[in-house]
């Protein structure tokens, strides 16, 4: 009898942690599509609509059990009635993964990262037509992870901290440019799916 619960205990532990086991390789994909719309003075017909896609591809492996680093290259587009925004960026990360309940896993990580985006303006009454920035950031965040099965697992982000320092290139109506520089800091709670908040992992 007590071989049996030694053996069931074994596979119930085998079962939680072989996701996450060193020399796995993740394959993550995100996805945030939306679309914001604004009033003007309470009139429908004066509203404003900007479409939000983001998507990020990236590459991980867990170097040693519940450590993985990673590689994430990041794509966004916004598109509205006055803008047409399109951002590119990559960032480097590490997570530290934490046992909860069964297949589900607490993790607090680290990021750097880099985007380039560049706007332009449609609206006629717009100060600026042209607007090209660089944005470097330094970031921690944690969330949860429920490693369905062997293969597959579903990420959520839900606080991050984030430093970054801007560099703005823009160009005026009289076709001037000028140059702004940014530094920010800021604290968020994310939802599932903002800010490229939730991931779906293929292991292998």
């Amino acid at each position: 009898m007590k071989k049996k619960l030694l053996t069931a205990i074994a596979v119930l532990a085998s079962l939680c942690g072989y996701a996450q086991t060193k020399g796995t390789s993740t394959l993550g994909l995100g996805i945030n599509v939306s679309t914001t719309t604004t009033e003007f003075n309470g009139q429908p017909v004066n509203e404003s609509k900007t479409k939000y896609n983001w998507f990020s591809l990236g590459y991980g492996l867990f170097i040693k059990d519940n450590t993985r680093i990673g590689i994430d290259l990041l794509y966004g587009k916004e598109k509205g009635s006055d803008l047409n925004k399109k951002s590119y960026g990559g960032n480097v990360t590490y997570q530290q993964y934490y046992p909860l309940i069964n297949k589900l896993y607490a993790y607090a990580g680290g990021k750097g990262g880099y985007s380039y985006a560049s706007q332009r303006s449609y609206n006629p009454d717009s100060y600026y037509n042209n607007t090209k920035s660089n944005q470097y950031t330094l970031g921690v965040y944690g969330g949860v992870t429920w490693f369905v099965s062997k293969r597959f697992a579903f990420e959520t982000t839900l606080l991050s901290a984030n430093a970054s320092y801007s560099n703005y290139r823009q160009k005026q109506k009289d076709a001037s440019l000028l140059e702004n520089k940014f530094t920010n800091f800021n604290i968020a709670t994310e939802g599932a799916l903002s800010n490229l908040g939730f991931k779906i992992y293929l292991l292998f």
